[in-house]
């Protein structure tokens, strides 16, 4: 698994360092002191990120919140305060400093595992949405479509509508196993779900979806191709 580490006091780098380097699973792809440091590529390419959460000119937990490409998160800090929060941004575990080896050990299980879960369900029919402090666990196959504003993200889903803060290029890949396309830049949609496609709109449930320029050939072919 390959990992960054995010934190600025030199004595947790180094400990930090230490125990990677004592567990044969991780490759550390750098350590970086602020998030000003960080590329888009470097997160991309991580499956998990050791985060301080008092960091220089922001905190960790800012970030989580910020944050479009969503790698695992282990939060390392000596403040106990931020844990709920961590939590709720989908952290996979909360280490206190000073924290032994052994306990480094097991959040690197849990992000492993985590990982292992994520492959074997990213196509399957069921999945859990964090919306208003709640999880739902709703059946891709029943949402209609999704809307995004800004760094929101509005899932249409049966008769509930839930806000959850994300990105759509982020839902684009949750569901790209499944019957969804992109039809505009705000605008994913479940195709099985479309009733009638009209000019440059297409409708479900009388609901109304533009269709964009560089969408529109793409769908069209599907739906011949149906």
């Amino acid at each position: 698994m390959k990992c960054i580490v995010i934190e600025d006091e030199l004595p947790a780098q180094q400990l930090l360092q230490k125990y990677i380097d004592q567990t044969n699973t991780i490759q550390c792809l750098g350590i970086f002191e602020s998030i000003t440091e960080l590329s888009l590529q470097v997160l991309e390419e991580v499956d998990f990120i050791l985060l301080d959460i008092q960091l220089p000119g922001t905190n960790g937990i800012e970030f989580l919140k910020n944050l479009e490409i969503k790698p695992k998160i282990i939060v390392t800090t000596a403040y106990r305060d931020y844990a709920i929060d961590a939590f709720e941004e989908a952290a996979v575990d909360y280490l206190l400093k000073p924290f032994s080896y052994e306990r480094f050990l097991k959040a690197i299980m849990r992000v492993q595992h985590s990982l292992i879960d994520k492959k074997s369900n990213d196509s399957s029919k069921e999945l859990f949405v964090y919306a208003d402090k709640t999880f739902f666990k709703i059946v891709k196959d029943e949402i209609l479509y999704l809307k995004s504003e800004v760094d929101y993200v509005y899932i249409f889903y049966a008769d509930k509508k839930l806000l959850v803060q994300d990105s759509m290029n982020n839902w684009e890949k949750k569901l790209q196993e499944n019957n969804f396309i992109r039809v505009h830049r705000s605008y994913l949609i479940n195709y099985s779900k479309i009733d009638k496609i009209q000019g440059n709109q297409l409708y479900i449930q009388n609901t109304s979806i533009p269709i964009g320029k560089t969408y529109k050939k793409a769908l069209l072919q599907l739906v011949k191709d149906l």
